[in-house]
């Protein structure tokens, strides 16, 4: 056998000769045939040897490997296996003995691992102790620690470091014998730097746009008395380079083309702190004297004028230009063309004045080949695929591309979602698609608290991967679960949904519901219990919009105090309701948690009863809208509001169909459904009306990343009869709030408090409201 050993480990290259040679090597001096004489056979099994002390189980070992038993002998599966297992920075040495056993072949992997970790020390600490860093790292003693795993403890202990204001720091590391046999110390060396945490960040030489508008363009953000929460006043290398990119771009966005920086430079003011100051040569404002294009065979210039955005006479906008460049892209790869390059030629043309020349490579038209996809170790094939509008045989589309990438990332099932296009062979570009699995399931327990429901205890079990034929696992058919139990002093829920937004392999949503609920906010007068169920169909017409048909059948029970008033004895009972709902629905909002811009339209109409049978005879419309502007320093300012109308088809609508303002979501200077045509004598509430209109305007500002502050002005009303939308009792209050983003939740918790400005009723004016949220809607 011939003892061939690496003491050092080799680049890729060198890995791939060695590795071959090893087994050819093995084989030969062995006595054994030739490595060629074993290529092709079955391998009866694999053995792993240890040279040295076992500090890697052999478990793991055989998880780095792809040789197998039962699977054939192929030299370049060797050549692999060395390559990964070297790369797991688990092995120092590998090599492979191939023997016969009868008719097949016995491998035997030779291996030499990386010595265990003993203990971490630490070298030129003096601001934190080894205990504290030994924490940060968040390796643990043991066993072999992979290069990988050493360079996550040195990015931990740089990122401590940097979070109490130590931006220059920078760890290495090394190894130290211990005099036990495959057991080593790992000792980081750190260089702590000095103390920068930034009091101030200031620009000289600007005097076209002020300080606070340059500020904004920036990641890196002053230290104060929340930068425990914001993590502000740290410098970070990259994201200052980042923001001098960012500072000079917005000067060239708004035609300062020669705009220029030698980058920031930190002052110290005493106490560890340094002012951030940037220069900056603003130069002269340029304006564009004209665009044109260079040579093109597949458009002509006047088919893509009219989609330019920057134009002749113009100030050159930097942002503009970027923006056309991919308008002109998407206009070639929506047509196959997806190795176009646009490249700008910009030339003076005369003082402060420039000319902008798009010079573009088009390159050779595509069809698509095969869709490939990768990484879906629990998501089925199907559901990846169906979400792609590329097939085998269209012509390549760049933006449908993009479509697929974004589609993919929507469902939230994915941490990371990769999506390219490869060299197919023959005209073809393949699709790649590449994710990376997330975790889609939740359980959320807790208690909380709201001005509806004051103390509630919730239990939510959400899969919004669910597969209901996958018996065990249930994950992995692009299917939505969801069950919620909530227990509070005002109302008990329960409610299980399931959802398949591909019904019949179609864009054609199926989902339904079982619900119970019982609740004693409506009233102090009686209590309403709606237990049933729910089934619809929901078919998308377009990317932003929607149709759904529901049909809901409940039992709905109103049992009124013994001493509830007349009024609401009179409502007392069970009533079946049956009811079908269409709903339109338009949403190009850009978000649905905290939209900035965008709006979205909801009108629904429902059939209570009639040909649907049961006790409850009504018909009921409904239109809800929003809209949202984002404006300057992050501001949002957004509308939202409703009309709506319920009319019994027989005789009056019963007191859960009748409707009221009010509260948190409606008008918030005002108590929980106290506004609502006539109030009953005796208890003194509201009895609710039958048709209904209101407006919101809010307008929010950032305090930190997390907390915006709010203004809110609500108006509305509510009439007795039904189609009446004359406002003769008008009511509006006026308010502020906050908005808190939490880690554990992605929805707002908010606190508003407004006072009645106008109202009609006194009895309703009680005073300014506080009403507080678990779950803010924008």
């Amino acid at each position: 056998m011939f003892p061939t050993t690496f003491t050092l480990r080799p680049n890729e290259r060198f890995i791939g000769f060695m590795s071959l040679l090893s087994v050819i090597l093995f084989t030969f001096f062995s006595g054994q045939a030739s490595a060629q004489d074993f290529e092709g056979k079955t391998i009866s099994s694999v053995q792993v040897q240890y040279r040295g002390a076992k500090t890697v189980d052999e478990a793991r070992i055989r998880n780095l490997m792809s040789t197998k038993a039962g699977a054939k002998y192929r030299t370049e599966n060797l050549d692999n296996d060395i390559k990964t297992l070297y790369e797991s920075g688990l092995i120092d040495d590998v090599r492979f003995l191939a023997e016969p056993s009868g008719g097949s072949v016995k491998i035997i992997a030779d291996v030499l691992t990386r010595p265990a970790m003993g203990g971490v020390g630490f070298v030129g600490n003096t601001i934190f102790s080894d205990k504290k860093l030994a924490k940060e790292t968040k390796l643990k003693a043991g066993g072999a620690l992979s290069d990988e795993e050493i360079l996550e403890g040195r990015r931990n202990i740089e990122e401590y470091y940097q979070g109490y204001g130590y931006p220059d720091v920078t760890v290495s590391h090394r190894t130290q014998d211990t005099g036990q046999n495959g057991i080593s110390d790992l000792i980081f060396v750190i260089d702590e730097g000095s103390k920068n945490e930034i009091r101030k960040i200031r620009f000289e030489g600007n005097t076209k746009f002020t300080t606070p508008e340059l500020k904004k363009e920036m990641k890196t953000k002053e230290k104060s008395w929340l930068s425990w929460l914001t993590k502000s006043g740290r410098i970070q290398d990259e994201r200052l380079d980042e923001d001098l990119d960012s500072v000079l771009d917005y000067y060239r966005s708004k035609g300062y083309l020669r705009a220029s920086s030698p980058g920031f430079r930190r002052d110290p003011v005493g106490d560890g702190r340094v002012d951030l100051v940037m220069p900056i040569t603003e130069g002269e404002k340029y304006t564009v004297a004209g665009v044109s294009f260079g040579k093109m065979s597949v458009f002509k210039p006047e088919e893509l004028y009219p989609s330019m955005t920057l134009e002749g006479g113009d100030a050159y906008s930097s942002t503009k230009m970027r923006d056309d460049i991919r308008t002109i892209r998407s206009f070639y790869g929506s047509r196959g063309y997806a190795d176009v390059v646009v490249s700008p030629d910009i030339k003076d043309a005369g003082p402060n004045r420039v000319t902008v020349k798009y010079q573009v490579t088009e390159g050779s038209r595509f069809r698509v080949g095969r869709v490939n996809i990768q990484g879906n170790t629990k998501t089925k094939d199907k559901v990846i695929r169906r979400e792609v509008p590329l097939k085998p045989g269209d012509w390549f589309n760049s933006v449908e591309l993009e479509t697929t990438k974004a589609r993919l990332q929507n469902l939230q099932y994915f941490n990371d979602v990769q999506a390219n296009g490869s060299p197919g062979g023959g005209g073809y570009r393949d699709v790649d698609i590449l994710v990376d699995e997330r975790n889609t399931g939740s359980v959320g327990v807790g208690v909380g608290f709201s001005s509806i429901d004051n103390i509630v205890g919730f239990l939510s079990l959400e899969q919004t991967n669910f597969d209901l034929f996958n018996p065990w696992n249930f994950t992995g058919g692009g299917q939505r679960f969801g069950m919620n139990l909530r227990l509070g002093s005002e109302r008990s829920e329960f409610s299980m949904s399931l959802t398949e937004p591909w019904f019949l392999d179609r864009q054609l949503a199926l989902g339904g519901e079982l619900f119970y609920r019982q609740s004693t906010y409506f009233s102090d007068e009686y209590e309403q219990t709606n237990i049933g169920a729910a089934v619809f169909l929901r078919k998308p017409l377009t990317e932003k919009s929607s149709l759904k048909l529901e049909y809901r059948l409940e039992q709905v029970g109103i049992d009124a105090e013994s001493d509830a008033s007349q009024a609401f004895q009179d409502e007392d009972g069970d009533f079946l309701r049956s009811a079908v709902t269409l709903s339109y629905l338009y949403d190009n909002r850009d978000s649905n948690i905290e939209p900035r811009k965008g709006e979205k339209i909801d009108v629904s109409m429902t059939l209570a009863g009639g040909i649907f049978g049961g006790d409850v005879d009504t018909f009921t419309i409904s239109a809800q809208g929003s809209k949202y502007w984002n404006l300057r320093w992050d501001t949002i300012l957004s509308i939202k509001g409703e009309l709506a109308f319920v009319d019994g088809l027989d005789e009056d609508p019963q007191i859960f169909e009748r409707m009221f303002l009010g509260g948190g979501r409606t008008l918030r200077g005002f108590e929980f459904r106290d506004i609502g045509g006539p109030r009953d004598d005796a208890s003194g509430e509201a009895l609710g009306g039958q048709s209904l209109a209101y407006t919101s305007i809010e307008y929010s500002v950032p305090i930190i990343e997390t907390i915006r502050a709010a203004v809110f002005y609500d108006v509305g009303f509510v009439n007795s009869g039904s189609w009446d939308i004359a406002p003769n009792d008008v009511y509006s209050d006026f308010g502020v709030g906050v908005r808190v983003k939490l880690p554990i939740s992605p929805v707002p918790l908010a606190l508003d408090y407004a006072v009645p400005v106008t109202s009609p009723d006194e009895e309703a004016d009680k005073g300014g409201q506080f009403n507080f949220y678990l779950n803010y809607e924008y």
